[in-house]
């Protein structure tokens, strides 16, 4: 069930909506925290790889870029973050993880395209406009996140009680 709403997350990119505003970053929380470690990595890395080629291919009609391997990265970091809240899930927790992840996806996604993508001088001063011009973007993720983990880990939560489940990590 988990891999399911993974897999339903990243397939939210393909509906039409706000630029950065999607279930994805709450899923890859998410599947860091319920997934088994070697799995919480691969497989939805796997999936947003065969997303973005599709939506880059066939929405935005643009070719593979070195640079997407960055932004593959940069999702695994939000895995990671994940990683760091098992055992500890708590609201106030999912609320700071929720924060956490979108964050270093802004930081690792906005430095590579400083320094790969030409579009910013190689100074402290382009650096600072890459990540100033980034910032709608991560606002939308913030809010995304946020808004998508607690529903995610909230009805999992309910699930899990009305269930009457014992929460099992799977590590």
């Amino acid at each position: 069930m988990i891999y399911l709403i993974i897999a339903l997350a990243i397939a939210a990119r393909f509906i039409p909506g706000a630029a950065n505003f999607s279930p994805v970053y709450a899923g890859l929380l998410f599947g860091g925290v319920y997934l088994k470690k070697r799995d919480s990595i691969w497989f939805p890395i796997l999936l947003l790889a065969g997303s973005d080629l599709l939506v880059n291919s066939l929405l935005y009609q643009t070719s593979f870029q070195w640079m997407q391997t960055l932004n593959w990265v940069a999702f695994a970091g939000i895995v990671m973050v994940g990683w760091w809240l098992q055992k500890r899930v708590t609201l106030r927790n999912v609320l700071v993880a929720s924060v956490a992840g979108p964050s270093v996806f802004f930081l690792i996604s906005n430095f590579a395209v400083w320094i790969g993508g030409g579009m910013y001088p190689l100074t402290f001063g382009g650096l600072a406009a890459c990540f100033a011009a980034a910032i709608p973007f991560y606002g939308n993720s913030l809010i995304s996140a946020v808004l998508f983990s607690g529903i995610l880990f909230g009805a999992y939560e309910y699930y899990l009680r009305r269930a009457h489940v014992p929460e099992v990590v799977t590590r």
